[in-house]
């Protein structure tokens, strides 16, 4: 879906069915994502959102952070995680960028994110050119390229990654929060329904 058209309930609704119909059943995401969109709907939300969330999921209530689990579960609790969280932030793609950037988070804090941060130290470039290793220790699906265009700005290519523009944004964000980079700026387009790129920049 073009930017800015996530204006309705129905829209994204049917954006949430034209990409559960492209995953295969050999593609799995880590449990610690689908901690990420409960953690913070719990911050924004409260105990009762995360209740009313978890009610109307279909995933295991025993979430093992590093399992891997299918996608469809994660995409449907992602974007009702949205909708619930859209009206108190501003709208669907806001909401996503939060979840993003709180997705990124629980990774870095995760056994697989220690790994990460002790091979990058505090160094944004260096975390960026492990950002390809880094999903696929959360992913099983997709593609994820780095190309430089200065010393601290790049284009990151995604390809066959399920989840929207907004919320790799915002993934993108946190990530180079998490190593200390200032002035972080983040701008994607979607090229397909599951590629798109993304322009980022930051100073030291």
């Amino acid at each position: 879906m073009e930017r800015g058209t996530w204006n309705t309930p129905e829209a994204v609704q049917r954006e949430l069915e034209s990409r559960l119909a492209l995953v295969q059943p050999t593609e799995h995401i880590r449990g610690m994502h689908f901690a990420a969109v409960l953690d913070t709907v719990r911050f924004l939300g409260g105990e009762q959102a995360v209740k009313h969330i978890v009610d109307a999921g279909d995933f295991p209530a025993d979430l093992d952070l590093t399992e891997l689990y299918p996608v469809p579960p994660f995409l449907r609790l992602f974007f009702a995680a949205t909708h619930l969280l859209a009206p108190q932030l501003g709208g669907a793609e806001e909401a996503m960028r939060q979840i993003g950037v709180q997705g990124t988070l629980a990774f870095v804090r995760s056994m697989f994110g220690a790994e990460v941060r002790q091979q990058v130290g505090g160094d944004p470039k260096q975390l960026v050119n492990m950002l390809p290793e880094a999903y696929r220790m959360a992913i099983d699906f997709g593609e994820l390229q780095v190309e430089w265009t200065a010393s601290r700005a790049g284009l990151i290519h995604m390809r066959r990654i399920f989840t929207p523009v907004a919320y790799n944004e915002g993934m993108l964000e946190g990530a180079l929060q998490a190593v200390g980079a200032q002035d972080i700026q983040v701008q994607g387009r979607q090229t397909s329904l599951l590629d798109s790129e993304y322009t980022l920049s930051w100073d030291d």
